[in-house]
């Protein structure tokens, strides 16, 4: 297996505590989530019923669907909240000179 492609998506002072914000990279629309000085990366989509996180809400290290209010443990992607019962996806995270790095699929090549 090749080692994930990390890439910048934004400084680390841009998202407040207890809050996320979405981004988007390679096609992949995602949120950074930050609760207790950590940061988190799940993708912006719930498995339930394909609503985006944008206008959810935050609640410990459960991200809430703002449809019909399935919740997502930011952490791993798994689902702690009916009603959906499939997780999400959930992507590597990383803080090197001050920046948040993600690494989200990279497309195949046509």
């Amino acid at each position: 297996m090749s080692e994930p492609i990390f890439t910048v998506v934004t400084p680390v002072g841009q998202i407040e505590e207890k809050s996320f914000s979405a981004f988007e990279v390679n096609g992949t629309d995602f949120v950074i989530c930050r609760f207790r000085d950590e940061y988190f990366a799940v993708e912006n989509l719930c498995s339930h019923a394909l609503a985006r996180f944008n206008e959810g809400k935050l609640r410990g290290h459960r991200i809430m669907c703002p449809l019909h209010g399935a919740t997502f443990d930011v952490r791993t992607g798994a689902c702690t909240g009916a009603p959906a019962t499939r997780p999400i996806r959930s992507f590597p995270l990383r803080i090197r000179d001050g920046q948040i790095e993600v690494a989200v699929p990279v497309p195949a090549n046509p």
